[in-house]
């Protein structure tokens, strides 16, 4: 396999699901999940983004301003959106489903119910958990991300991908999420003599020989330019 790490990630997540991309601010996380699920899409019949508190609408507005429409509307169109304890995305996004509660098993209970009626295979987003465990408690996380990965991954055609933040979490709590999760990616930054520089690291992945491999990536137009930070990989 060429030594892409999101083509990578992308082979990881069809085989064993779910996916977790950690990052930290100023990784650019959008632009990489928008071009992982670009290259997911046309795989699934269906396409469900669960949000919670309006994360789906900032990702949206990011992308807005770095992305055409047009490539905006072939990536998220006729997406079933579930809205988790939204302010603005009930007006502006138009969820077909809305959450309203901070109980993990509440929240969860609606999702498998909702997520049982779908029929075929299913990409899902999880967009916001780092919100969450913020305002509701980093307790909550830790008890919410094992039952969404429980019980959206009861189908086998269910691609589930997830993102946290997890600068605003201890070490300690991150490493529990991970452990639940079969593959995982960290998106960081470095400051190289005055420059910014980012990185994937692919921590978990189903191809051993990649795991815990470092690569650098640029953005030349709408493209991604990865290079692996070990010159010998």
């Amino acid at each position: 396999m060429n030594a892409n790490p999101l083509e990578i990630l992308e082979e990881s997540s069809k085989r064993i699901s779910p996916t977790l991309i950690e990052y930290e601010i100023g990784s650019e996380v959008e632009i990489i999940l928008y071009h992982l699920i670009a290259k997911l899409r046309p795989e699934y019949q269906n396409f469900l983004v669960i949000s919670f508190h309006d994360a789906y609408l900032a990702l949206r507005r990011y992308l807005e301003n770095t992305l055409s429409h047009e490539e905006i509307h072939k990536t998220f169109s006729n997406i079933h959106l579930v809205s988790v304890n939204p302010v603005l995305e009930i007006a502006e996004s138009n969820p077909h489903d809305v959450i309203k509660s901070t109980h993990h098993d509440i929240i969860v209970g609606r999702i498998l119910e909702i997520a049982s009626r779908i029929q075929g295979k299913a990409l899902f987003l999880i967009l916001g958990l780092d919100f969450y465990g913020i305002r509701v408690g980093k307790e909550e996380l830790i008890d919410i991300f094992p039952a969404l990965v429980s019980a959206i991954g009861r189908k086998r055609n269910n691609n589930v991908i997830m993102t946290l933040n997890v600068k605003v979490f201890p070490q300690s709590v991150v490493e529990i999420v991970n452990s639940f999760a079969f593959n995982v990616a960290h998106l960081g930054i470095e400051i190289h003599n005055r420059d910014i520089k980012r990185y994937m690291t692919l921590i978990r992945t189903i191809f051993l020989e990649y795991n815990l491999k470092k690569w650098y990536y640029t953005l030349f137009g709408k493209e991604l330019i990865f290079k692996p930070a070990n010159p010998e990989d």
